[in-house]
């Protein structure tokens, strides 16, 4: 048995960015920073540490993003985490880690608006199945 499974309470650093692609496929990705405050336990003093996670949404979920998702807004998603490889201009191998998102919860944050009534009140949003239209969203 295995899981790839995550979960995420963070801000929003800009604002998505949408592709479309054929047969009206469509795909955002974006970045949030999750921060962690602690306390140094040698000096006393407090800290604080970002990460900063890059996200992918694909179809349905991407509409939303760019429909409602602005730079601050604080989110909570779920997904599971996907390598990718590439080679950059100069012809050299990269690899990162992305989240590809299967739930959205927008969650208030510095920047309130452009919320739909269903997720100002912290209602998730699940990635749809292929065969769902976007007349059965739940907004």
């Amino acid at each position: 048995m295995s899981l790839n499974k995550v979960m995420l309470i963070g801000n929003v650093g800009k604002d998505p960015e949408i592709r479309y692609l054929e047969k009206d496929k469509l795909v955002c990705n974006f970045s949030i920073a999750t921060t962690e405050n602690y306390t140094d336990k040698n000096t006393g003093e407090k800290k604080s540490e970002t990460e900063w996670h890059r996200l992918e949404m694909w179809d349905n979920l991407a509409k939303i993003a760019e429909k409602y998702i602005k730079k601050g807004n604080q989110i909570y998603v779920e997904g599971k985490l996907k390598t990718e490889n590439w080679k950059d201009k100069d012809g050299i191998e990269k690899s990162g880690v992305k989240i590809r998102v299967t739930s959205l919860t927008l969650l208030g944050g510095r920047s309130g608006e452009n919320k739909s009534p269903d997720e100002s009140n912290g209602k998730p949003v699940d990635a749809p199945n292929q065969s769902q239209s976007d007349d059965d969203l739940p907004f």
